[in-house]
């Protein structure tokens, strides 16, 4: 066992008519980073891993192409350098 996950935090829960059990909780995700030049994405929101499936993707990035994956100065700096590319 790895010390990371034997100090892990843990909330005890007890369910009806059982033994309390121990839940490690995940640790919370950083926030969004460009993938070209590394830079924290303004409009990306942390979430815990747990709750990745809960909350929708339009809440936690941005709605539109390369939401949080490319910061919008990266993206712009792609779009124009695909569209000379296709003009000449």
């Amino acid at each position: 066992m790895k010390p990371s996950e034997r100090f892990a935090k843990k909330i005890w829960k007890k369910p009806i008519k059982k033994d309390a059990k121990g839940y490690k909780i995940a640790k919370k995700t950083g926030l969004g980073r460009c993938a070209i030049c590394k830079e924290v994405i303004s409009s990306s929101k942390k979430r815990l891993l747990k709750d990745s499936f809960n909350t929708t993707k339009s809440s936690t990035s941005t709605n539109r192409a390369y939401g949080g994956y490319l910061c919008t100065k990266c993206f712009r700096d792609q779009i124009t350098k695909k569209t000379r590319e296709l003009e000449t």
